[in-house]
């Protein structure tokens, strides 16, 4: 193994568009410095793995399926009390950006 992180899993939701009534519309997009940074890096040939922990739901299921896509080693754990984390981002019209963060399974 080349390189191995820790850290946390969110589902990123992320604005992309407006519904038919005006609504801002969001994608689900894995998230999660840590294993951005090994998709990286095992897109360039390293061998990688990622240790978290994640809720047993969707997302969870998600980001299982989201590390075996990018050839990451999945040694996550998996919490039956608490779901997968997420956060929401907002981007003002000057380009900040204002998160809403829930950790959940990934902060135990």
């Amino acid at each position: 193994m080349d390189v191995v992180a820790l850290g946390e899993l969110l589902i990123d939701f992320t604005e992309n568009g407006v519904s038919g009534q005006g609504n801002p519309l969001f994608e689900a997009n894995p998230g999660g410095a840590p294993c951005n940074v090994l998709a990286m890096l095992s897109r360039l040939g390293h061998r990688t793995a990622f240790i978290g922990k994640v809720g047993n739901d969707h997302y969870g299921d998600f980001f299982r399926k989201n590390l075996q896509k990018n050839n990451i080693e999945d040694n996550l754990l998996t919490s039956e009390q608490l779901p997968s984390g997420v956060a929401s981002t907002f981007i003002s019209q000057d380009g900040e950006r204002t998160f809403g963060t829930y950790l959940g399974a990934a902060a135990t």
